[in-house]
């Protein structure tokens, strides 16, 4: 079954519309709304806060998503007498409308990384021995990634590699084709063969780095 809606647990971005992104966590969900513990305190003035439309972005199993609605804040719940915002552990509710917006096919999310990449033709010559090469990925997406250090790449080769992702003990494994020539030494290499609870996993890297970039760069 799709999921369409954050859980509780996931972390998400509370967007208060050309203005500020604040980092939350959803703590608890019931029809119509969800409870969000903020992360970071907003910017914006608590009245403002409470009175502006506002849209939270996630992911969700097509892709990054948004919903609109607005904070529905109990009183119990104010930071008396501050006048600005919210206390880092403190919890707002936000009320939504609608259906989930799709703002990116989640194959599409694409983030700028430096993880290290083994790659080995897949199809030598009958005189050749398989070369393994030590390269880094540059950029990931649930399609491919663009690769540095590939000697000689050539459009069309395929290659089977062996990924790192950051935080993780367990290696990608699968196959590529280079469909792309990027100056001397840098390759766009496709996903052609790639288990898809591995393509789950790059699609969820590549979301949560290009998340972090953003936040980070605006």
């Amino acid at each position: 079954m799709t999921r369409l809606l954050p859980a509780v647990g996931d972390e998400l971005l509370l967007n208060v519309p050309e203005t500020e992104r604040v980092l939350a966590r959803v703590e608890a969900d019931g029809p119509g709304f969800f409870d969000l513990a903020l992360l970071e305190e907003p910017t914006t003035p608590q009245p403002r806060l409470e009175r502006c439309a506002l849209m939270i972005e996630f992911i969700n199993d097509d892709g990054v998503a948004r919903l609109h609605g607005r904070l529905d804040v109990p009183a119990h719940r104010r930071v008396a007498g501050r006048g600005r915002g919210y206390a880092q552990d403190d919890t707002v509710r936000f009320a939504h409308r609608g259906s989930p917006q799709l703002l990116q096919r989640r194959e599409f999310v694409r983030a700028a990384v430096a993880l290290p990449l083994a790659l080995t033709l897949a199809t030598p010559g009958a005189d050749e021995e398989p070369v393994t090469a030590h390269a880094q990925a540059l950029d990931l997406s649930g399609g491919g990634m663009l690769v540095r250090g590939l000697p000689n790449p050539r459009r069309g080769d395929e290659h089977a590699f062996e990924l790192e992702l950051a935080n993780s003990d367990t290696p990608i494994t699968g196959r590529g084709r280079v469909v792309r020539l990027v100056g001397l030494d840098r390759a766009g290499l496709q996903f052609i063969d790639v288990a898809q609870e591995d393509r789950v996993r790059i699609m969820h890297a590549a979301f949560e780095m290009s998340r972090d970039q953003r936040r980070r760069f605006g």
